[in-house]
């Protein structure tokens, strides 16, 4: 059940799965959000992603370190914690690692489609 691209939250949300982000990262996810009016939060954000986003593979974000970076809880259904487990088993990663390889990629490629289409 995609309940985020309704934007409707009719699911309980007993599980918390997290991620930390470079503060880059953690900036564009508003901005872009709150730019695109896709989502209100930051884990909102996450979400759509997740649901909307499927490319072939993953981006390392190679700037990341653990202490620079700022820490995103996205509290999930069950049915969203199996999705999210799939697609982290599929990439074969974390899922800490998926979200934030995940965003990483997704505004990688946001970037490049904006660079192609200016040349």
């Amino acid at each position: 059940m995609d309940v985020y691209a309704r934007g409707v939250d009719v699911v309980k949300k007993t599980n918390e799965i997290w991620t930390v982000i470079t503060p880059q990262m953690h900036r564009k996810l508003k901005e872009y959000a709150e730019e695109k009016k896709i989502a209100a939060t930051r884990a909102k954000m996450i979400m759509y992603i997740l649901y909307n986003f499927h490319p072939k593979e993953l981006l390392e974000d190679y700037t990341f370190r653990t202490k620079e970076g700022k820490m995103i809880n996205i509290k999930v259904s069950d049915a969203e914690l199996s999705y999210i487990q799939s697609l982290a088993k599929e990439y074969n990663v974390t899922i800490s690692r998926l979200l934030r390889n995940m965003v990483y990629t997704y505004f990688n490629l946001q970037k490049e489609r904006l660079q192609d289409a200016h040349n």
